[in-house]
């Protein structure tokens, strides 16, 4: 049998019935061979039967014995799925309570085959209302700025949910930090330290949160991610 082309990832805890939801977008993609690897970080509901309620091998769940420490926001479950479960030359990320449009892996791995210089793919993603689902205007800079080195430098523009990356590039720059608060700028960072990344000006996924309006973020949470990235920078 073939093997999977892409390894997703999603972490979870406690969250057993609203996974469901991103078990399902993963399973109504129009490429077929993947592995969801969903690892419980100790979690202690029964995230497993409804994992193995699927009968889908490609469904794979793992729980870890210890609770990992506050702040690490899931590094450590991903870190895990990363070098120790995953069997695909390319890694995806989906978080629980989230999901991806029907056609991201489809699009992804497409834009991967014809930017092979490029190991990490990132896209646009939708916004909605985590209570009622109503569309919302997310992050004032996502998807903004298409990609540059120096724009990157200044502040995260990219969402997990929407990134698709060689899973031998982090072989290269190590793995998810469990230490380090903005672990995403972080690992961004780390691979934009040696490669170009390629950008798909798509929504293909959808994150639901719970925000302010748009404008108010534009002037608060905005400007506290430019502050955040510059501090970074600096450090860095």
């Amino acid at each position: 049998m073939q093997g999977p082309q892409v390894s997703i990832i999603t972490s979870t805890y406690n969250r057993a019935e609203l996974l469901r939801r991103a078990i399902a977008s993963v399973r109504v993609q129009t490429v077929p061979n993947w592995e969801h690897l969903i690892v419980g970080d100790c979690t202690p509901d029964h995230t497993a039967e409804v994992v193995a309620s699927y009968n889908d091998s490609r469904l794979r769940f793992f729980n870890l014995a210890e609770k990992s420490p506050p702040r690490s926001h899931g590094a450590i479950a991903k870190n895990h799925a990363v070098f120790k479960m995953a069997r695909a030359p390319y890694i995806a990320y989906l978080d629980d309570d989230d999901e991806y449009c029907p056609e991201f892996l489809q699009e992804m791995l497409t834009a991967a085959s014809k930017h092979p210089s490029c190991p990490l793919i990132y896209c646009r993603a939708q916004f909605r209302d985590r209570d009622t689902g109503r569309r919302l205007w997310g992050n004032p800079f996502h998807g903004a700025l298409k990609w540059s080195r120096e724009n990157l430098m200044k502040y995260n523009f990219l969402v997990s949910n929407g990134v698709i990356h060689t899973r031998a590039v982090l072989d290269e720059v190590g793995g998810w930090d469990p230490t380090d608060y903005f672990d995403d700028y972080d690992l961004w960072k780390r691979i934009a330290a040696k490669y170009d990344f390629h950008f798909v000006n798509r929504a293909l996924c959808i994150v639901y949160t719970k925000a302010d309006p748009f404008f108010i973020r534009l002037f608060t949470k905005g400007l506290k991610i430019l502050r955040h990235g510059r501090r970074l920078q600096d450090q860095g």
